[in-house]
């Protein structure tokens, strides 16, 4: 991701997606979605630090993905996105 951020401002792209394969579980019995949740808002974070870091000015994306390709996703709707964001105070940074 560090890198693609990178290229993207190299080639003067406006804005960054988030997307990266799964992000959910297959059920609860195994999943603490609070540290998990909590990880995810920590990567956006150092995300947007690094991006301000090599000057990339571009928008930052987060794609809700309704059940694909894992069985429950944490991002499946926006309602569920812009509380995330809301949460853990990206919403300023990540649409």
């Amino acid at each position: 991701m560090k890198k693609a951020i990178e290229v993207t401002k190299e080639l003067g792209g406006g804005g960054y997606t988030f997307w990266g394969g799964p992000r959910g579980y297959q059920n609860l019995w195994n999943t603490d979605m609070k540290r998990e949740v909590d990880h995810l808002a920590k990567f956006m974070h150092m995300a947007v630090d690094y991006a301000k870091e090599i000057g990339f000015t571009g928008q930052f994306y987060f794609e809700p993905k309704p059940k694909e390709p894992t069985k429950h996703q944490y991002d499946f709707d926006v309602a569920n996105c812009v509380n995330f964001l809301r949460t853990y105070g990206l919403e300023k940074h990540v649409r």
